[in-house]
């Protein structure tokens, strides 16, 4: 059972919508200085309201699994947990509507996640929405692996879809258990892919004052966990706090949304609550639900039932 605290636990979700909520208006842009980073994200903050993604909605599906079902994490429940929430306004890939349809047609989970990704799929997906597994298990390693994965299944079957979901699982864990979360931590970060391995060689090698564009070229920064996770948690482990690990996430470019949600997840986790700046909190679409939430999970952890795998 995991032995982390509410404050960690709504830390690490609050960071997650914030870093989902700001970098969502810039997705798909190409890298650029903190400086002007910066400047959107206080742009962003002018709105509002600052609407969240798929990402913190499977979160919350999640959450819901993890809370209400059975005493296992089971791929076909959490599915459906999915489809209970599903908003096809909030940004899902051509991929997952069309899980999605097959869902809704009734067929079974792992038919339908080869039938649209015969291979499977190594997008991040499965990482963005697994923090709660990490907070939930934190301190059982082997644990967290084994739930990390299954809370994969339902979209990622291949090995790297599935490794990103561990290794940010474990980050999140690491963060919520010890506080901490720099290079040292970055770099003791398991993996069981090459793909996940070496991007985490590479971030923990890579210095903070590299520019934001050399970054995002040497750990990348695309929609797939090996070009995204390792730079989520490259913010995480070189930035002081929550406020510039998004800032730096939204400068990277790319798959901004995802990678500020997956640093912000870590960060939060690490330095709590109070690391969300002030005036943050009104403007972020769900910030209610995400505490409310967060109740939830940190609930479950406190009543004995934290050891479900």
């Amino acid at each position: 059972m995991s032995g982390v605290g509410a404050q960690a636990v709504t830390g690490a979700l609050l960071g997650a919508l914030a870093g989902d909520c700001l970098g969502a208006p810039w997705e798909g842009r190409h890298a650029v200085t903190r400086k002007r980073a910066r400047a959107r994200v206080r742009r962003a903050l002018e709105r509002p309201v600052l609407a969240y993604t798929d990402d913190t909605q499977l979160t919350l599906a999640l959450i819901d699994h993890l809370v209400g079902d059975t005493d296992r994490v089971e791929p076909a429940q959490l599915a459906r947990r999915m489809l209970a929430r599903y908003d096809d306004r909030r940004g899902y890939g051509a991929g997952m509507r069309r899980l999605v349809a097959l869902w809704r047609d009734g067929w079974d989970v792992d038919d339908a996640a080869t039938a649209v990704f015969p291979d499977g799929s190594f997008g991040n997906g499965a990482a963005m929405r697994v923090a709660p597994v990490g907070l939930r298990w934190a301190g059982d390693h082997d644990v967290i692996t084994h739930v990390a994965e299954r809370s994969a299944r339902p979209t990622h079957v291949h090995p790297v879809g599935i490794d990103g979901a561990v290794v940010q699982a474990h980050a999140v864990a690491v963060a919520a258990s010890t506080g901490a979360f720099g290079r040292d931590e970055l770099a003791a970060l398991p993996a069981a892919t090459d793909e996940l391995r070496a991007g985490l060689q590479a971030a923990a090698s890579l210095p903070s004052t590299v520019t934001a564009a050399e970054a995002a070229r040497a750990l990348g920064t695309a929609p797939i966990a090996h070009r995204s996770v390792p730079a989520a948690l490259w913010c995480a482990a070189t930035c002081e706090d929550l406020e510039h690990a998004i800032v730096t996430a939204v400068a990277l470019g790319g798959d901004t949304d995802t990678i500020a949600a997956m640093a912000g997840a870590v960060r939060g986790a690490a330095d709590g609550p109070a690391s969300l700046p002030p005036g943050w909190s009104h403007v972020l679409e769900g910030h209610d639900d995400v505490v409310e939430a967060a109740r939830r999970l940190a609930g479950s952890l406190d009543d004995g039932t934290g050891d479900r795998t």
